[in-house]
């Protein structure tokens, strides 16, 4: 089951982080451009096949220049924020991730939909409220590192505001874990092995989130759990097998990889060193990552008005 392998990868990272000395930088950087590219950018790659069944109804053969034409309009916007009014595009950004991430974790909350949603959106958030809170100057140094010209004068007001939110969503979110536990004590059957995982899973990512380094906690959640549980849901919704799916977002992910070479390359100079592998990596991420936030965010909004006949993408998919 892959939230057990993940339970376990978090564990086995967490004492590492408390029994041995850090790995150096640049072999963090390596391995996290390399699982980027691999695992984190096919996540998003087949989001123009998601857009076809929106944009074509509408917009006939044009739908596909237009789709283009808005992810590398909202791409360049997020590129230029990074250089410009980092501080700014920082809040967005993590905020915009928070909301995204909580809106594919698994939905075992129960209560008012305002409740539902609040708790979506600290759940989703816990990679970067805890890290903030337990890691200030480790998250500080590795900002500064992302953002070509630093945070600027802002950074500090934003860093505040960022810290003050994670101190309320993980009160919301401790709230909701135990509540969950509570619930898990008083189920039983499947139902309270589901509940039971995920609580388990919930506190491991806590803990692997609040000891270990951000960019290591960071390449467990993304890439072992978001970006693969989401490759996993793309597979049973386009009913392909694996190597199938692998055929039909090579495209997309080998251009989107290009397109954040061309700055480290230009840019940069190709430097084979942490704090560019880093910078390329995240500018790079973020700047394919916003259009496919915006795009999954206004799905529900399109789905309400959209014809029944066009294939509707099925449920996340199990819970844990």
């Amino acid at each position: 089951m892959h939230a057990a392998s993940v339970i376990v990868l978090a564990w086995a990272c967490v004492g590492a982080a408390c029994f041995f000395s850090p790995a150096s930088n640049f072999l963090v950087a390596a391995i996290l451009t390399a699982l980027v590219a691999v695992v984190g950018l096919p996540h998003g790659a087949a989001d123009h096949r998601f857009a076809r069944w929106k944009l074509e109804p509408v917009l006939g053969p044009a739908w596909l220049p237009a789709f283009l034409a808005g992810y590398v309009l909202a791409g360049s916007l997020v590129v230029c924020g990074w250089y410009y009014a980092a501080a700014e595009t920082l809040v967005v950004f993590f905020l915009a991730s928070a909301w995204h991430f909580g809106q594919e974790e698994p939905r075992l909350c129960r209560g008012p939909r305002w409740l539902r949603r609040l708790s979506t959106f600290a759940r989703g958030g816990l990679p970067i409220w805890i890290p903030l809170l337990f890691q200030r100057a480790e998250v500080i140094r590795t900002l500064a590192a992302i953002a070509p010209h630093g945070l600027g004068s802002r950074g500090d007001l934003a860093l505040s505001v960022l810290s003050a939110l994670s101190l309320g969503m993980l009160g919301v979110a401790s709230a909701c874990w135990m509540l969950q536990i509570a619930t898990a004590t008083r189920s039983s059957g499947r139902k309270q092995r589901v509940l039971a995982l995920d609580s388990m899973l919930i506190a491991s990512f806590a803990i692997l989130f609040a000891v270990s380094p951000p960019l290591i906690s960071f390449l467990v959640y993304f890439c072992g759990w978001h970006s693969a549980r989401g490759l996993a849901r793309l597979r049973r919704e386009l009913g392909e097998t694996w190597l199938q799916l692998a055929g039909s977002l090579a495209p997309m992910t080998v251009t989107a990889a290009g397109l954040i070479a061309v700055p480290w390359w230009t840019v940069l100079g190709a430097q084979l060193e942490s704090g560019s592998l880093i910078r390329t990596t995240f500018v790079g991420l973020s700047a394919v990552a916003m259009p496919h936030l915006i795009l999954h965010g206004i799905w529900p909004l399109l789905s309400r008005c959209e014809p029944q006949s066009i294939p509707e993408p099925q449920p996340l998919g199990r819970p844990a």
